[in-house]
């Protein structure tokens, strides 16, 4: 997005644009819109910690709900989401609400992903979710290697128990100078990690994605045998007849 809002001076996760103007936009577009799902959101997380503060989100929630020719998938990384859950419990059956887990190691997690919910608090958010009767999932994503793998067969027994029925996964996109932040975080979780080895898992790995997602796949089916697993986002998004990010 860097390339888009006039950042690319600022290191990705460094900056945001609050779109304060989109509640005014979303009331105009909504009625004139034909039916489908709309996605929140697919590039930025919706419950990120500002959030808490402008209330777009829930704002964009209370709007798409008078339309019942809309249905509503949400994928964030933080809990805040609970906020809304009264609103999310009236759409019971219009609405969706996946968590993106990276890796369920909270040492982890606190380096790659610092400004996220801690991974259990996420784990919970999704159990009380689904308790509610909101539809609640898990995407693995984004694989990094060596990383997503640590406590993964612990992390897939605690989603199991918080009643998560479907799982998906989306290898790391590696691009730009995301890169040599990603490595950057590597070095600060494993000062001595081969950093070559891994620039080259991150941009050609395909291989090694392959048997790490098929593993991943194994295991979830092995523990929850009626549960789905998918692959790639953009299966999910091209599934749905309409995607509209906010």
């Amino acid at each position: 997005m860097r390339r888009f809002s006039g950042h690319l001076q600022d290191s990705w996760g460094s900056f945001v644009d609050v779109k304060v103007n989109l509640l005014d936009v979303l009331a105009k577009e909504l009625p004139c819109r034909p039916g489908g799902s709309i996605w929140i959101s697919s590039v930025c997380d919706p419950y990120e910690q500002v959030e808490a503060k402008y209330g777009l989100t829930r704002g964009a929630i209370q709007l798409i709900s008078k339309y019942n020719k809309f249905t509503i998938s949400i994928l964030t990384k933080n809990s805040l989401v609970l906020r809304d859950i009264d609103l999310l419990t009236r759409l019971k059956g219009r609405v969706d609400v996946g968590f993106t887990i990276t890796t369920f190691n909270q040492e982890a997690q606190s380096i790659f992903e610092p400004h996220a919910s801690p991974v259990r608090e996420r784990v919970e958010t999704v159990r009380r979710l689904n308790e509610a009767g909101v539809d609640a999932w898990v995407f693995i994503a984004p694989i990094l290697p060596y990383v997503t793998e640590t406590e993964l067969d612990d992390g897939l027994r605690q989603l199991k128990e918080a009643g998560v029925k479907k799982l998906m996964s989306d290898r790391y996109n590696a691009r730009g100078s995301v890169v040599n932040q990603t490595l950057d975080a590597y070095k600060s979780w494993n000062p001595n990690i081969d950093l070559q080895h891994i620039r080259e898992l991150l941009w050609a790995g395909d291989e090694y994605y392959r048997k790490l997602d098929k593993e991943i796949s194994h295991r979830w089916k092995r523990l929850v045998p009626n549960a789905t697993y998918e692959r790639d986002l953009d299966w999910y998004l091209h599934k749905k007849t309409e995607s509209v990010n906010s």
